[in-house]
């Protein structure tokens, strides 16, 4: 973006302290007509990265409102990006994404501003807005394109798809296009993408429907909270994130449940980042499995948790992509399209609303990569049949509420089966496959027990 810039026609100023820290501020700023482009740039002191693993400076978020309004889901809000973009422009036919190009309207816009992080020393910003520079819009510098190549991988069971539940593009703060993500997961083997930048839907007109030989589009948002992230599917607006409160995000959750959405708690381990909110309650998933295998033990062990305590979840899992040109040397950068990989049970036709009926009825299982291993939980006689296909010489465990039940070495070259009785105290059972290191290779949801009858299947 332009550097020489001349003098702003506004300049907004202000200081934080750590009484404001992970709070956000509206900042009013007043545009008359006429106006065709709006160029925002800001600064502050000591500026640090929003890693959750650096500590002693500041890290200040951004986002903008035009007067339309600034209540939750209003479509005042022309967009957000965090602290990864410090200049931005506003114009009526083309925006800085992931913020909304539209009419330049007169009246009272605000700046918003979250302080993520403060340092010792405080923090002091600076906010200059320019009118009608004139700048173009950039060229979109696709790197991949052409026809991609989609791999030879093992077939799953009839109405079995393959996916990826959580990515993010130029739209948030991920390095590619929508069309270069679904590049990507059509040579990953994927079928279908969830698709969830942070607190913005500016990435759903970009991506469109896919299909016709890309994987389908879940529609989805990343609703990014100073206590923990949740992705909402199947959601055509942005959800409240600005209040950091338990009540708040559970307001917010249960809003977007009623409206139709998926609800899934994000990454619940360190550096995930956690989740802060033990006490909401308004979820449908828990994504169990975030990019490489690492600390994901803890986000099962969260869902676990909630499973024994009566809640009905679904295992889901995503690999968080944000880097598809560069390589970061931080393994949690390191993700790939479809590592892991969540399954579902859509049926034999696969589109947005199949998938999503899939996961609402907890017709899921999570794998290490879009190759496998599978893992088929299903109801038999007085019990369950496990069968895997791809897993041999894993281990597998069957996992209930009343602790382990079976464990049996994986043997057989095509699809190894067996059937297990499950006890009759027991108010569900889960199955997990684990290589020769103990590292988790797949995981099923649930199945549940009625009203003290026989297993049965899920939604």
């Amino acid at each position: 973006m332009t550097e020489a810039l001349r003098a702003p026609d506004l300049v907004l100023n202000g200081r934080f302290t750590a009484v404001d820290e992970k709070r956000y501020s509206l900042v009013p700023f007043e545009i008359g007509p006429g106006h065709r482009q709006l160029h925002i740039r800001y600064e502050y002191t000591d500026q640090i990265d929003s890693d959750p693993a650096l500590f002693g400076g500041n890290t200040l978020d951004i986002g903008i409102f035009d007067p339309r309004g600034t209540g939750t889901g209003s479509v005042g809000f022309r967009g957000w990006s965090g602290s990864n973009k410090l200049e931005l422009v506003i114009g009526e036919d083309w925006a800085t994404p992931p913020y909304a190009p539209g009419p330049i309207l007169a009246g009272t816009w605000n700046v918003l501003l979250g302080l993520y992080k403060v340092g010792p020393r405080g923090c002091d910003w600076r906010v200059e807005v320019r009118c009608d520079l004139g700048i173009a819009a950039p060229p979109n510098d696709l790197v991949r394109t052409g026809i991609p190549r989609r791999p030879e991988l093992p077939a799953a069971r009839a109405g079995w798809w393959r996916g990826d539940l959580h990515c993010h593009t130029r739209y948030s703060d991920g390095d590619s296009w929508p069309s270069e993500m679904l590049h990507a997961a059509t040579e990953a083997g994927l079928e279908f993408l969830g698709v969830t930048d942070h607190n913005n839907i500016q990435h759903h007109a970009e991506y469109g429907s896919g299909g016709n030989g890309a994987p389908v589009v879940v529609p989805g948002v990343e609703v990014t909270t100073y206590g923990g992230h949740w992705n909402a599917w199947g959601t055509d607006r942005w959800w409240e994130f600005r209040t950091p409160e338990s009540s708040a995000v559970e307001r917010a959750m249960a809003e977007a449940a009623a409206a139709g959405a998926f609800v899934s708690v994000n990454h619940p381990k360190p550096f995930g980042p956690p989740w802060e909110y033990p006490t909401v309650r308004s979820i449908h998933a828990v994504e169990v499995w975030n990019g490489p295998w690492g600390l994901n033990s803890i986000a099962v062990g969260f869902w676990e948790a909630r499973l024994r305590a009566g809640a009905r979840l679904a295992a889901v899992g995503g690999s968080d992509t944000h880097l598809l040109r560069a390589h970061d040397p931080d393994p949690r950068h390191a993700q790939r399209l479809g590592t892991p990989t969540t399954w579902v049970a859509a049926g034999p036709r696969l589109d947005r609303h199949t998938i999503l009926d899939a996961l609402r009825g907890a017709r899921t299982f999570v794998s290490a990569s879009p190759a496998g291993p599978q893992l088929y939980l299903e109801p038999g006689g007085d019990g369950v049949r496990v069968s895997v296909r791809g897993g041999q010489g894993a281990a597998m465990l069957l996992i209930t509420d009343v602790g382990s039940i079976a464990a049996s070495a994986v043997t057989g070259v095509d699809e190894w089966t067996e059937s297990y009785t499950v006890p009759r105290d027991a108010a569900y059972v889960r199955a997990q496959l684990s290589d020769d290191r103990g590292e988790l290779q797949a995981l099923t949801s649930p199945l549940w027990r009625r009203s003290g009858q026989r297993i049965t299947p899920p939604g």
